[in-house]
């Protein structure tokens, strides 16, 4: 009889707080576009353990008709870098997100995760994607393009703000 009452009130008291920790679960994120970037050449640092580049992307909504314009700065925060020629460079990201309002500019932020790649003339490689400081874009890498030799690993970033071209 005990047992009966509480586990009657147990119910009774866990039941609400089931929705307090469903609030809290995030919908799953789908593809609304994509992010083509150059990484502009003759730009940025490379101390071997630390790189950085500039870049230029524009970010292509899957409907085709919301084009937004972004620069920003790309690199290994840790890990190592070594390159050489690297002047033709570009990387195609598919963005992710669960609640993403076109025309907003929300790619704008801090993003960062690991990656690793190798060249010698063809780009060979592969890198997690990477996700935006708030969690809120993540963005798949699906496409590079590289000329020249060389090899990164580490943990990466990209900062992406508005570019009013």
């Amino acid at each position: 009889m005990n047992r009966r009452i509480i586990g009657f009130y147990l119910i009774i008291f866990l039941l609400p707080t089931g929705n307090v920790f469903a609030e809290h679960v995030e919908a799953p994120k789908q593809m609304v576009g994509s992010l083509a970037c150059k990484i502009l050449p003759h730009s940025g640092l490379n101390l071997l353990i630390h790189s950085s580049r500039d870049i230029r992307c524009t970010f292509t909504a899957k409907d085709k008709r919301t084009v937004e314009y972004y620069k920003g700065e790309t690199g290994i925060k840790f890990g190592i870098d070594i390159g050489f020629n690297n002047q033709d460079n570009n990387i195609v990201y598919a963005v992710l997100a669960s609640d993403f309002e076109l025309g907003k500019h929300q790619l704008s932020g801090k993003y960062s995760g690991a990656s690793g790649n190798a060249r010698l003339g063809l780009s060979v490689g592969d890198s997690a994607p990477i996700e935006k400081n708030d969690k809120s874009v993540s963005l798949q890498p699906v496409q590079s393009h590289a000329n020249g030799a060389g090899a990164a690993a580490g943990f990466s970033y990209l900062y992406l703000e508005q570019d009013r071209q």
